[in-house]
């Protein structure tokens, strides 16, 4: 026989074979590549998003670490935090100290229910914070130092013996809180 088919089939699908094998092979490179940059580039947006998140922690924590009295800015919410801790000296706050304390800081600052509220909260949360505030009482009245008149301040002086005068005649303490505000305040 001069011509062998077998031989010959067989001869050409080596040939395709190895055709099909590089083809494949090729896409296997090809796909190994594609999958080897895409796991690069999320790692390295992975690694963006951490450097992002430990600098945005930072400036959190920088934040969190410092009690509500380190970034008073407002007289009103510093007058809130001793109005609550006048109160608080009787221990806890009654219903009623906080109705009177909530009524002073709306006719002082012609505030609304809600804002009076509001201010009546950051004090109850800024005291929470605190020992004492009576031991933070020159820090505590800075906002109003730089802005109050005298007369407003007198004012507050006069807010805090009132509050003192809820539940009864003042305590020792609650006197040296007054005392020592208006000391701060108008260097009597």
């Amino acid at each position: 026989m001069l011509f062998n088919r077998r031989k010959f089939v067989a001869g050409t699908g080596s040939v395709r074979m190895h055709i099909i094998i590089a083809i494949l092979g090729a896409l296997a490179a090809a796909f190994w590549a594609f999958t080897h940059f895409v796991n690069a580039a999320n790692q390295g947006r992975e690694a963006i998003g951490d450097v992002k998140g430990v600098i945005r922690r930072g400036k959190w924590n920088r934040r969190v670490d410092q009690r509500l009295i380190e970034n008073l800015s407002d007289p009103r919410e510093a007058t809130a935090v001793l109005l609550y801790q006048m109160a608080a000296y009787d221990g806890a706050v009654t219903d009623r100290q906080q109705a009177r304390i909530v009524e002073e800081m709306q006719n002082a600052f012609e505030a609304d229910d809600e804002t009076a509220h509001g201010l009546y909260v950051f004090g109850r949360m800024a005291v929470g914070e605190l020992n004492d505030a009576g031991n933070n009482v020159r820090k505590i009245l800075r906002p109003v130092l730089g802005v109050c008149t005298e007369g407003e301040k007198r004012q507050l002086v006069e807010m805090l013996e009132r509050t003192a005068e809820i539940e009864g005649p003042p305590t020792d303490v609650q006197r040296g809180l007054i005392a020592e505000t208006r000391r701060v305040l108008l260097g009597a």
